[in-house]
């Protein structure tokens, strides 16, 4: 049972991670997207869509989390 739980938790914060480097890269994007839209409002909300995906894309990683910390702990692991 260790081994598995231990299998859990390693592949819970791979995921984490993972997760929260796409989104934080994404982030980088649209903020250098809205930057160098020089007035343009089409390649400006661009870059604002591409960073509030990336914000709503963390939170659903974090989300993720939470709740999978949740079941684990409800299972008794």
């Amino acid at each position: 049972m260790d081994a598995i739980n231990n299998l859990f938790t390693n592949l819970l914060n791979l995921g984490t991670q993972v997760g929260a480097t796409v989104a934080a890269v994404f982030l980088m994007w649209g903020a250098y997207m809205y930057m160098s839209a020089s007035g343009n409002p089409h390649r400006m909300e661009r870059g604002t869509s591409a960073m509030w995906c990336a914000v709503v894309g963390l939170v659903i990683v974090v989300a993720a989390r939470v709740i999978a910390g949740m079941v684990r702990s409800a299972v008794g692991a």
